[in-house]
């Protein structure tokens, strides 16, 4: 290494290392080719808007004793959940893609990890009912061809989670389904 060392600055090993590790996460072989959106899903304030409307209408119409039921589209969710990035923040996520599938929720966009390299990423989850609550679990996550780092995958999940049980507070949530472009929950009023 002491002979590269004085052929090569380090700076250029740096920036050769980084472009490896950049075509590496870019390469042909990558999975995330092949798992796309049915078509580009608009951003859109009406579709955040319409899902939150829609959530209090589902909230009013639900008692203890009657089931009440909530529809989200690919369209609400995207735009719901580019709203929440861009309030909170939290999640280093731009361009977010979310649509429903075979019973699974796909989320793709960039993720920019560290400086200015930004790597196409995948998210594989399901949401399951649990006690009542709706709980997001990943399957699967990719950045380019490598894992998500931990706390990346960690801060989406708790984040998610987090929006789900203070949005979903007042609902005992009964049922769920996630079809082709839609997600409906079904639950009833808790008890006070």
């Amino acid at each position: 290494m002491v002979v590269l060392t004085t052929i090569f600055p380090k700076k250029i090993i740096a920036v050769l290392s980084l472009l490896l590790l950049v075509g590496l996460a870019c390469g042909s072989g990558n999975a995330l080719d092949e798992i796309k959106p049915p078509g580009e899903i608009e951003v859109s304030q009406e579709s955040a808007d319409r899902l939150e409307d829609n959530f209090y209408q589902a909230l009013q119409e639900a008692t203890i004793n009657n089931e009440s039921q909530l529809r989200i589209t690919n369209e609400e969710i995207t735009s719901l959940f580019a709203k929440e990035l861009v309030e909170t923040g939290r999640v280093p996520l731009s361009n977010p893609q979310i649509w429903f599938t075979s019973g699974r929720i796909f989320i793709t966009g960039g993720v920019k990890p560290f400086g200015p390299v930004e790597f196409d990423s995948l998210i594989v989850a399901t949401a399951v009912v649990d006690n009542g609550q709706l709980v997001v679990e990943v399957q699967e996550a990719r950045m380019g061809s490598f894992d998500f780092p931990d706390a990346i995958l960690e801060s989406i999940t708790q984040t998610v989670n987090e929006a789900l049980t203070t949005t979903l507070s007042e609902l005992d949530i009964t049922r769920l389904e996630i079809l082709e472009g839609e997600m409906f929950v079904v639950g009833t009023r808790r008890g006070v």
